[in-house]
């Protein structure tokens, strides 16, 4: 199967050039057959990018062609099980074709004419009118890590250089992390959710009872690593999510709200506009 692909692709390339020329028509020989359907070297136009070459070339032709052929099939089976009732299929896609048209219009006058910016001033409004719109579902943690190897040298000093406020006991622990971590992070500020931490260490085997003991080390071996691990703050599920976490979930509102503004105010207008020059009529019965 795997040859009378590279063969294929081979005539392909020799007919186009690149498969994604414009130069095939109707007219050519057929590359693939289902039922009474056919696909030419025309249809694939663009399929392979101009940066893909040889074996990655021929998996993405190979690729279309396998899922043209099991999409003829399936079509040909409902085509075949199915009463066809024409009238509801053409409404369904002259409804499905307005809506494009209105989508396509409105996202056009959003790209004009919404505004994208929003203030600090709007972003904290906004987070103290809908408190009740930003209680957490599972906790969020700010942490600092540092994964070393089990037998990583002097992990006692490492302990007292990790709590220390010291600007050289910090700047000391930094060229050690650089030197034996695979992964730390010493100052993160960053909100993280546990599942987050959860893919860079095993903050579960901490326990969310423990969340509020902050600024205290957590030893856990695992897999022949030894990770330590400050909790800097912490928020639990039902309490209120700080507004540093949610200052760009708020701006995505507030934003979406001025799009439907922006739309409702365009409909209201043009619609204003169509009565006003009598393009609107309901007749008597």
């Amino acid at each position: 199967m795997m040859q009378k692909y590279r063969l294929l692709f081979s005539i392909l390339f020799l007919g186009l050039g690149l498969v994604s020329c414009n130069s095939f028509n109707q007219t050519e020989k057929p590359i693939a057959k289902a039922y009474d359907k056919y696909l030419y070297p025309k249809d694939l136009e663009g399929v392979v990018s101009k940066n893909t070459h040889g074996n990655d070339s021929l998996s993405v032709v190979k690729a279309f062609i396998d899922q043209w052929l099991h999409e003829q099939v399936m079509q040909h089976q409902a085509e075949e099980n199915v009463n066809i009732d024409g009238k509801y299929i053409q409404t369904q896609l002259e409804n499905y074709r307005k809506s494009l048209i209105r989508f396509q219009y409105e996202q056009e006058l959003i790209k004009q004419k919404l505004d994208t910016v929003v203030s600090g001033q709007e972003i904290k409004a906004f987070y103290a009118a809908n408190q009740d719109n930003f209680q957490l579902k599972k906790p969020i943690l700010k942490v600092s890590y540092i994964k070393l190897p089990k037998d990583a040298p002097k992990v006692n000093m490492v302990k007292k250089l990790f709590t220390s406020r010291n600007i050289r006991d910090q700047d000391l622990l930094e060229k050690y992390c650089f030197k034996y971590s695979p992964n730390f992070s010493l100052m993160d500020t960053i909100w993280h959710y546990t599942d987050e931490l959860e893919k860079i260490f095993p903050i579960s085997k901490i326990g969310e009872n423990n969340y509020d003991n902050l600024n205290r080390i957590f030893q856990i071996s695992e897999n022949n690593t030894l990770y330590l691990i400050i909790l800097r703050d912490s928020k639990f599920r039902d309490s209120l999510s700080p507004l540093g976490f949610e200052k760009e979930n708020i701006k995505n509102l507030i934003l979406n709200q001025r799009k439907l503004a922006l739309i409702n105010s365009m409909e209201m207008s043009v619609f204003n506009e169509a009565q006003k020059n009598n393009e609107l009529e309901i007749y008597d019965k």
